[in-house]
């Protein structure tokens, strides 16, 4: 019986099944040396270092302006640091921006950033597109679209109907097509006729840039791929107000409606005082900023019985493969 056992075709098998034992052991070994909850921690870390998604940032910024020019150069301040910031702790190298202001705010170049710039970057579903505009704004009689036409005058052509492009048709409509998995376009500014402006004189806390903890870092992170990676592509249009509205904000602060935008990411990411979802962060950016506009009087058209300003943001986010 062991003659028969030791022979060649046997000792192979034995051999086989030996090793097959060995490997077995090795991995229960490995298994409770590494516990799967640590296993895919290090993935997740590894996943925030070295990220595959990319971020385009468009700021579309009045600046030289000679009635909101620092308002609209503090809210293109505020949004790219913004940006900039996110996108480091993330880890996120990948991060290309286009400051469109000075001599260089045309509608020119604003169609190029879209029509070349953004194209040559080949967005994809993994990819976030955010486009800001701040400066005037304004709607023309025949408009269909809730959203504004943005003034993009020059030094030496302020013709109004030569130098526009609509927020919807002209931005929204053809940055969706890229095929981003992220797209969001937003501007703050007014939505009434040409030439409107509306002032604050009240004083006005400044937003203050929150930093993440490292301890919460894991739900902090979850709450950000609620928002920025999405299960289905996402894309929204926002605006600081309804047809016929004005938009308010200060040169300390910038447009309400930024700055109250930028707190509610932080309250969604960073403080868990809200829920990291793009409708309450909307909704909260809108409430906020219509309550500040309640103290500017409005000389002319939308105000409640006492003159003061109404503002109401609106917004749009779709969901799903055709937005």
């Amino acid at each position: 019986m062991v003659y028969k056992l030791l022979t060649p075709p046997n000792v192979k098998i034995f051999k086989s099944r030996a090793a097959c034992i060995l490997l077995l052991l090795s991995t229960l070994f490995l298994t409770s040396y590494c516990p799967a909850d640590k296993y895919f921690a290090r993935q997740q870390m590894q996943q925030v270092a070295e990220p595959q998604s990319r971020f385009f940032l468009i700021t579309v910024i009045d600046s030289d302006d000679e009635i909101i020019g620092e308002r609209c150069k503090t809210d293109q301040e505020e949004v790219t640091d913004y940006f900039k910031d996110l996108s480091d702790w993330l880890g996120i190298s990948s991060i290309s921006i286009k400051n469109i202001d000075g001599n260089q705010f045309s509608k020119a170049v604003v169609n190029d950033a879209i029509a070349n710039w953004l194209v040559s970057m080949q967005p994809g579903k993994k990819d976030i597109i955010v486009f800001y505009y701040s400066g005037h704004g304004f709607r023309q009689a025949g408009d269909k679209s809730t959203y504004p036409r943005m003034w993009l005058k020059t030094a030496t052509d302020r013709d109004v109907d030569r130098n526009n492009l609509r927020l919807e048709e002209d931005i929204y409509d053809p940055i969706v097509k890229l095929g981003a998995g992220v797209n969001i376009i937003l501007s703050d500014c007014c939505n009434s006729v040409p030439g409107a402006n509306m002032a604050f004189s009240g004083s006005l806390k400044k937003r203050e840039s929150k930093k993440p903890s490292t301890d919460e870092m894991d739900g902090d992170i979850a709450d950000y791929e609620k928002l920025f990676s999405p299960n289905v592509p996402i894309s929204i249009i926002a605006t600081a107000s309804d047809a016929t509205e004005l938009a308010g904000g200060t040169a300390d602060v910038g447009g309400f409606f930024t700055m109250y935008f930028l707190e509610a990411l932080d309250g969604s990411i960073y403080d868990d005082d809200l829920d990291a979802n793009w409708n309450t962060i909307l909704n909260y950016a809108k409430e906020e900023a219509a309550k500040k506009a309640l103290g500017a009087l409005c000389p002319e058209n939308k105000h409640n019985p006492s003159g003061r300003c109404i503002q109401t943001a609106k917004f749009r986010i779709a969901e799903g493969e055709e937005n």
